[in-house]
Protein backbone atom coordinates (compact mmCIF):
# COMPACT_ATOMS: atom_id res chain seq x y z
CA UNK A 1 0.00 0.00 0.00
CA UNK A 2 1.43 3.30 -1.02
CA UNK A 3 1.64 5.92 1.86
CA UNK A 4 2.76 8.47 0.20
CA UNK A 5 0.92 11.78 1.21
CA UNK A 6 0.23 14.05 -1.56
CA UNK A 7 2.33 17.50 -1.07
CA UNK A 8 -1.40 19.92 -1.45
CA UNK A 9 -2.03 18.32 1.92
CA UNK A 10 0.43 19.02 3.99
CA UNK A 11 0.99 21.77 6.64
CA UNK A 12 3.83 23.83 7.17
CA UNK A 13 6.52 23.27 10.20
CA UNK A 14 5.51 26.14 12.26
CA UNK A 15 1.27 25.23 12.11
CA UNK A 16 1.82 22.00 13.84
CA UNK A 17 2.12 24.51 17.30
CA UNK A 18 -2.01 24.68 16.86
CA UNK A 19 -2.72 21.13 17.07
CA UNK A 20 -0.19 20.54 19.48
CA UNK A 21 -1.69 23.34 22.02
CA UNK A 22 -5.56 22.85 21.68
CA UNK A 23 -4.93 18.69 22.01
CA UNK A 24 -2.10 19.26 25.44
CA UNK A 25 -4.93 22.46 26.72
CA UNK A 26 -8.23 21.40 27.46
CA UNK A 27 -11.12 21.73 29.94
CA UNK A 28 -8.03 20.10 32.57
CA UNK A 29 -6.64 23.89 32.86
CA UNK A 30 -10.01 24.33 34.84
CA UNK A 31 -9.54 22.61 37.58
CA UNK A 32 -6.19 20.38 37.50
CA UNK A 33 -4.91 22.71 40.52
CA UNK A 34 -6.78 20.87 43.16
CA UNK A 35 -5.37 17.66 41.34
CA UNK A 36 -1.72 18.69 41.53
CA UNK A 37 -1.54 20.12 44.95
CA UNK A 38 -2.65 16.49 46.63
CA UNK A 39 0.66 15.21 47.29
CA UNK A 40 2.83 18.35 46.89
CA UNK A 41 0.82 21.11 48.70
CA UNK A 42 2.03 24.74 47.03
CA UNK A 43 5.18 22.76 46.00
CA UNK A 44 3.39 21.36 42.83
CA UNK A 45 4.83 24.31 40.89
CA UNK A 46 7.94 22.14 41.13
CA UNK A 47 6.45 19.09 39.67
CA UNK A 48 4.60 21.04 36.60
CA UNK A 49 8.26 22.05 35.85
CA UNK A 50 9.41 18.28 36.33
CA UNK A 51 6.20 17.10 34.33
CA UNK A 52 7.02 19.36 31.57
CA UNK A 53 10.60 18.50 31.03
CA UNK A 54 9.61 14.69 31.14
CA UNK A 55 7.02 15.76 28.18
CA UNK A 56 10.12 17.77 26.38
CA UNK A 57 12.01 14.74 26.47
CA UNK A 58 9.17 12.31 25.22
CA UNK A 59 8.71 14.78 21.76
CA UNK A 60 11.99 14.55 21.43
CA UNK A 61 11.67 10.67 21.93
CA UNK A 62 8.81 10.51 18.90
CA UNK A 63 10.36 12.58 16.34
CA UNK A 64 14.00 10.35 16.78
CA UNK A 65 11.55 7.33 16.35
CA UNK A 66 9.47 9.01 13.38
CA UNK A 67 12.86 10.51 11.82
CA UNK A 68 14.51 7.11 12.08
CA UNK A 69 12.43 4.63 10.38
CA UNK A 70 12.99 5.19 7.13
CA UNK A 71 9.96 5.10 4.91
CA UNK A 72 7.94 4.72 7.56
CA UNK A 73 6.80 8.21 9.14
CA UNK A 74 3.74 6.94 11.13
CA UNK A 75 2.81 4.66 14.27
CA UNK A 76 0.39 2.39 12.38
CA UNK A 77 3.25 1.84 9.41
CA UNK A 78 5.60 1.38 12.18
CA UNK A 79 3.73 -1.17 14.54
CA UNK A 80 3.10 -3.62 11.60
CA UNK A 81 6.70 -3.31 10.74
CA UNK A 82 8.13 -4.37 14.24
CA UNK A 83 5.83 -6.22 15.77
CA UNK A 84 4.19 -8.28 12.99
CA UNK A 85 0.43 -8.02 11.31
CA UNK A 86 -1.36 -9.82 14.33
CA UNK A 87 0.78 -7.97 17.40
CA UNK A 88 1.04 -4.53 15.40
CA UNK A 89 -2.73 -4.53 14.44
CA UNK A 90 -3.47 -4.81 18.33
CA UNK A 91 -1.50 -2.40 18.74
CA UNK A 92 -3.17 -0.38 15.97
CA UNK A 93 -6.53 -1.02 16.99
CA UNK A 94 -5.67 0.35 21.17
CA UNK A 95 -4.03 3.14 19.52
CA UNK A 96 -6.84 4.20 17.56
CA UNK A 97 -9.54 3.38 20.71
CA UNK A 98 -7.18 5.78 23.12
CA UNK A 99 -7.94 8.78 20.82
CA UNK A 100 -11.24 8.41 20.26
CA UNK A 101 -11.96 7.47 24.19
CA UNK A 102 -9.71 10.66 24.73
CA UNK A 103 -11.87 12.31 22.26
CA UNK A 104 -15.45 10.98 24.46
CA UNK A 105 -13.59 12.55 27.68
CA UNK A 106 -12.83 15.86 26.31
CA UNK A 107 -16.58 15.89 25.08
CA UNK A 108 -18.08 14.55 27.81
CA UNK A 109 -16.52 16.60 30.36
CA UNK A 110 -17.40 20.05 28.46
CA UNK A 111 -21.08 19.35 28.77
CA UNK A 112 -20.86 18.61 32.03
CA UNK A 113 -19.35 21.93 32.44
CA UNK A 114 -21.79 23.98 30.56
CA UNK A 115 -24.50 21.98 32.53
CA UNK A 116 -23.25 22.66 35.73
CA UNK A 117 -22.59 26.48 35.28
CA UNK A 118 -24.81 27.50 32.43
CA UNK A 119 -28.09 25.43 31.62
CA UNK A 120 -28.77 23.39 34.70
CA UNK A 121 -32.25 22.07 33.23
CA UNK A 122 -31.21 22.14 29.54
CA UNK A 123 -31.42 19.11 27.42
CA UNK A 124 -27.58 18.75 26.27
CA UNK A 125 -28.85 16.15 23.10
CA UNK A 126 -29.06 19.07 20.87
CA UNK A 127 -25.75 21.10 21.80
CA UNK A 128 -24.48 17.72 21.67
CA UNK A 129 -25.51 17.08 17.99
CA UNK A 130 -24.29 20.41 17.11
CA UNK A 131 -20.53 19.70 18.68
CA UNK A 132 -20.67 16.77 16.93
CA UNK A 133 -21.54 18.11 13.51
CA UNK A 134 -19.16 20.53 13.88
CA UNK A 135 -16.20 17.58 14.49
CA UNK A 136 -17.80 15.89 11.76
CA UNK A 137 -17.42 18.83 9.00
CA UNK A 138 -13.36 19.62 10.32
CA UNK A 139 -12.51 16.36 10.13
CA UNK A 140 -14.08 15.34 6.98
CA UNK A 141 -12.18 18.62 5.38
CA UNK A 142 -8.62 16.81 6.00
CA UNK A 143 -5.53 18.28 7.73
CA UNK A 144 -5.60 21.64 6.82
CA UNK A 145 -9.34 22.37 8.04
CA UNK A 146 -8.52 20.49 11.12
CA UNK A 147 -5.37 23.07 11.59
CA UNK A 148 -7.65 25.84 10.51
CA UNK A 149 -9.85 25.70 13.27
CA UNK A 150 -6.99 25.03 15.58
CA UNK A 151 -5.39 27.98 14.98
CA UNK A 152 -8.51 29.88 15.69
CA UNK A 153 -8.83 28.13 19.02
CA UNK A 154 -5.57 29.26 19.76
CA UNK A 155 -6.17 32.46 19.02
CA UNK A 156 -9.25 33.02 20.88
CA UNK A 157 -7.16 30.83 23.93
CA UNK A 158 -4.72 33.52 24.34
CA UNK A 159 -7.12 36.47 23.95
CA UNK A 160 -8.92 35.42 26.69
CA UNK A 161 -5.79 33.89 28.90
CA UNK A 162 -4.50 37.50 29.17
CA UNK A 163 -6.80 39.68 30.14
CA UNK A 164 -7.15 36.87 33.07
CA UNK A 165 -4.05 36.69 34.29
CA UNK A 166 -3.62 40.93 34.51
CA UNK A 167 -7.24 41.46 35.97
CA UNK A 168 -6.04 38.85 38.86
CA UNK A 169 -3.42 40.89 40.23
CA UNK A 170 -4.93 42.79 43.16
CA UNK A 171 -6.35 40.41 44.51
CA UNK A 172 -3.11 38.14 45.11
CA UNK A 173 -1.44 37.06 48.47
CA UNK A 174 2.26 36.25 47.55
CA UNK A 175 2.89 35.27 50.60
CA UNK A 176 0.56 32.04 50.29
CA UNK A 177 3.37 30.66 47.95
CA UNK A 178 5.79 30.02 51.33
CA UNK A 179 7.22 27.89 52.59
CA UNK A 180 9.32 27.45 49.45
CA UNK A 181 10.36 23.82 50.14
CA UNK A 182 8.38 21.60 52.74
CA UNK A 183 7.33 18.60 51.34
CA UNK A 184 9.43 15.47 49.88
CA UNK A 185 10.94 14.78 47.21
CA UNK A 186 8.71 11.74 46.44
CA UNK A 187 5.82 13.62 47.18
CA UNK A 188 6.53 15.78 44.65
CA UNK A 189 7.07 13.63 42.05
CA UNK A 190 3.72 12.02 42.97
CA UNK A 191 2.45 14.84 42.34
CA UNK A 192 4.00 15.43 38.79
CA UNK A 193 2.49 12.26 38.21
CA UNK A 194 -0.78 13.62 38.52
CA UNK A 195 0.11 16.63 36.34
CA UNK A 196 1.52 14.43 33.36
CA UNK A 197 -2.19 13.85 32.57
CA UNK A 198 -3.03 17.59 31.97
CA UNK A 199 -0.19 17.50 28.80
CA UNK A 200 -1.73 14.62 27.23
CA UNK A 201 -2.04 15.25 23.87
CA UNK A 202 0.90 15.66 22.02
CA UNK A 203 0.91 11.80 21.01
CA UNK A 204 -0.99 13.17 17.89
CA UNK A 205 2.71 13.83 16.81
CA UNK A 206 2.46 9.85 16.01
CA UNK A 207 0.50 10.19 13.27
CA UNK A 208 0.58 14.14 12.19
CA UNK A 209 4.36 13.84 11.65
CA UNK A 210 3.82 12.64 7.85
CA UNK A 211 1.18 15.56 6.93
CA UNK A 212 3.96 18.26 7.54
CA UNK A 213 6.17 19.88 5.03
CA UNK A 214 9.94 19.03 5.88
CA UNK A 215 8.52 17.32 9.65
CA UNK A 216 12.49 17.60 10.97
CA UNK A 217 12.02 21.42 10.83
CA UNK A 218 8.77 21.02 13.06
CA UNK A 219 10.22 19.78 16.02
CA UNK A 220 11.49 23.56 17.48
CA UNK A 221 7.87 24.43 17.03
CA UNK A 222 6.64 21.50 18.60
CA UNK A 223 9.15 21.80 21.71
CA UNK A 224 8.31 26.28 21.82
CA UNK A 225 4.63 25.41 22.33
CA UNK A 226 5.61 22.83 24.25
CA UNK A 227 7.50 25.33 26.88
CA UNK A 228 4.64 27.52 26.26
CA UNK A 229 1.79 25.45 27.68
CA UNK A 230 4.13 24.52 30.92
CA UNK A 231 4.24 28.35 31.12
CA UNK A 232 0.65 28.80 31.15
CA UNK A 233 -0.10 25.51 33.47
CA UNK A 234 3.04 27.16 35.91
CA UNK A 235 1.20 30.52 35.76
CA UNK A 236 -2.45 29.59 36.35
CA UNK A 237 -1.33 27.63 39.10
CA UNK A 238 1.16 30.05 40.71
CA UNK A 239 -1.99 33.06 40.42
CA UNK A 240 -3.90 29.68 42.28
CA UNK A 241 -1.85 29.88 44.74
CA UNK A 242 -1.56 33.22 45.58
CA UNK A 243 -5.44 33.65 44.75
CA UNK A 244 -6.61 30.92 47.16
CA UNK A 245 -5.68 29.56 50.29
CA UNK A 246 -4.42 25.55 50.55
CA UNK A 247 -7.30 24.42 52.20
CA UNK A 248 -9.78 26.47 50.14
CA UNK A 249 -8.09 25.27 46.84
CA UNK A 250 -8.55 21.45 48.17
CA UNK A 251 -12.35 22.02 48.05
CA UNK A 252 -12.67 24.04 44.88
CA UNK A 253 -14.25 22.15 42.13
CA UNK A 254 -13.71 24.68 39.56
CA UNK A 255 -10.73 27.04 40.99
CA UNK A 256 -9.90 28.98 37.54
CA UNK A 257 -13.45 29.78 36.90
CA UNK A 258 -13.80 30.35 40.61
CA UNK A 259 -11.02 33.04 40.19
CA UNK A 260 -12.43 34.33 37.10
CA UNK A 261 -15.80 34.56 38.04
CA UNK A 262 -15.16 37.57 41.20
CA UNK A 263 -13.56 40.08 38.16
CA UNK A 264 -15.48 43.15 37.86
CA UNK A 265 -15.77 44.55 34.30
CA UNK A 266 -18.25 47.22 32.67
CA UNK A 267 -21.05 45.36 30.80
CA UNK A 268 -19.91 42.11 31.51
CA UNK A 269 -21.38 41.08 34.60
CA UNK A 270 -20.15 36.77 34.73
CA UNK A 271 -16.38 36.59 32.85
CA UNK A 272 -16.73 33.04 33.90
CA UNK A 273 -20.16 32.40 31.59
CA UNK A 274 -17.99 34.21 28.53
CA UNK A 275 -15.17 31.68 29.65
CA UNK A 276 -17.09 28.66 29.02
CA UNK A 277 -18.76 29.84 26.04
CA UNK A 278 -15.46 30.77 24.45
CA UNK A 279 -13.75 27.91 24.99
CA UNK A 280 -16.37 26.06 22.39
CA UNK A 281 -14.21 26.37 19.39
CA UNK A 282 -10.95 24.95 21.78
CA UNK A 283 -13.43 21.86 22.57
CA UNK A 284 -14.30 21.44 19.18
CA UNK A 285 -10.60 21.75 18.17
CA UNK A 286 -9.72 19.37 20.60
CA UNK A 287 -11.76 16.86 19.46
CA UNK A 288 -11.36 17.22 16.17
CA UNK A 289 -7.45 16.70 16.26
CA UNK A 290 -8.24 13.17 18.34
CA UNK A 291 -10.91 12.09 16.08
CA UNK A 292 -8.52 13.19 12.97
CA UNK A 293 -5.55 11.14 14.57
CA UNK A 294 -7.75 8.29 15.03
CA UNK A 295 -9.92 8.08 11.12
CA UNK A 296 -5.79 8.11 9.72
CA UNK A 297 -4.94 5.28 11.94
CA UNK A 298 -7.70 3.00 11.08
CA UNK A 299 -6.82 4.09 6.99
CA UNK A 300 -3.24 2.88 7.31
CA UNK A 301 -3.50 0.08 9.79
CA UNK A 302 -7.19 -1.80 8.71
CA UNK A 303 -7.72 0.54 5.12
CA UNK A 304 -11.23 1.53 6.44
CA UNK A 305 -12.66 4.52 4.67
CA UNK A 306 -11.78 7.78 6.73
CA UNK A 307 -15.40 8.90 6.75
CA UNK A 308 -16.83 5.66 7.77
CA UNK A 309 -15.18 5.80 10.66
CA UNK A 310 -15.40 9.29 11.56
CA UNK A 311 -19.12 8.38 11.26
CA UNK A 312 -19.29 5.77 13.90
CA UNK A 313 -16.71 7.24 16.14
CA UNK A 314 -19.17 10.42 16.48
CA UNK A 315 -22.36 8.49 16.52
CA UNK A 316 -20.68 6.06 19.12
CA UNK A 317 -19.70 9.10 21.10
CA UNK A 318 -22.88 11.06 20.80
CA UNK A 319 -24.97 7.66 22.43
CA UNK A 320 -22.52 7.16 25.24
CA UNK A 321 -22.53 10.68 26.19
CA UNK A 322 -26.78 10.34 26.88
CA UNK A 323 -26.25 6.98 28.21
CA UNK A 324 -23.19 8.18 30.89
CA UNK A 325 -25.15 10.95 32.77
CA UNK A 326 -23.57 9.88 36.10
CA UNK A 327 -20.63 12.47 37.44
CA UNK A 328 -19.18 9.58 39.50
CA UNK A 329 -19.02 7.58 36.47
CA UNK A 330 -17.43 10.19 34.14
CA UNK A 331 -14.86 10.86 36.88
CA UNK A 332 -13.83 6.95 36.69
CA UNK A 333 -13.77 7.15 33.03
CA UNK A 334 -11.37 10.17 33.25
CA UNK A 335 -9.35 8.56 35.57
CA UNK A 336 -8.84 5.38 33.38
CA UNK A 337 -8.09 7.54 30.30
CA UNK A 338 -4.86 8.96 32.63
CA UNK A 339 -4.11 5.78 33.85
CA UNK A 340 -3.94 4.74 30.13
CA UNK A 341 -2.78 7.51 28.77
CA UNK A 342 0.54 7.77 31.10
CA UNK A 343 1.67 4.29 30.22
CA UNK A 344 1.22 4.93 26.54
CA UNK A 345 3.16 7.94 26.86
CA UNK A 346 5.93 6.69 29.16
CA UNK A 347 6.08 3.11 28.59
CA UNK A 348 5.14 2.59 24.75
CA UNK A 349 6.76 5.70 23.48
CA UNK A 350 10.12 4.90 24.68
CA UNK A 351 9.82 0.61 24.34
CA UNK A 352 9.01 1.40 20.67
CA UNK A 353 12.06 3.60 20.07
CA UNK A 354 14.33 0.98 21.86
CA UNK A 355 12.73 -1.55 19.55
CA UNK A 356 13.52 0.31 16.57
CA UNK A 357 17.26 1.54 17.63
CA UNK A 358 17.86 -1.97 18.71
CA UNK A 359 16.40 -3.12 14.88
CA UNK A 360 18.22 -0.45 12.97
CA UNK A 361 21.65 -1.54 14.90
CA UNK A 362 20.91 -5.26 13.87
CA UNK A 363 20.24 -4.75 10.34
CA UNK A 364 23.90 -2.25 10.33
CA UNK A 365 25.35 -5.55 11.87
CA UNK A 366 23.56 -7.93 9.36
CA UNK A 367 25.10 -6.06 6.46
CA UNK A 368 28.80 -6.00 7.80
CA UNK A 369 28.60 -9.65 8.03
CA UNK A 370 27.22 -10.08 4.71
Amino acid sequence: MNNEINEKYKISPYLIIFPLYVSMVGIGILFYQRTVIKHAGYNAWISVILAGVSIHILVWMIYKLLSTTKGEHDIATINNKLFGKVLGSFFNAAIVLYFVFGAFVKFKVYIELIQVWLFPSMNFLYISIVILLLVYYAVSGGIRTVTGIAVWATMISFVTIIPQVLLAFPYLHPLNLLPLWNHSISEVLLSSKDMAFNFLGFEILLLFYPFVKTPEKSQKWAHLILFLVILLYLVILVLAFMFFTEEQLRHTIWPTLNMIGIFEVPLLQRLEYIAISLWFIKIVAGIAVYIWAACRGTKIAFRIRPRLFLAMSLISIGILCELIRDHRTVEKLSAIYSVVGLYFIYAYIPLVLIVVLIRKQWVRHLRRTT
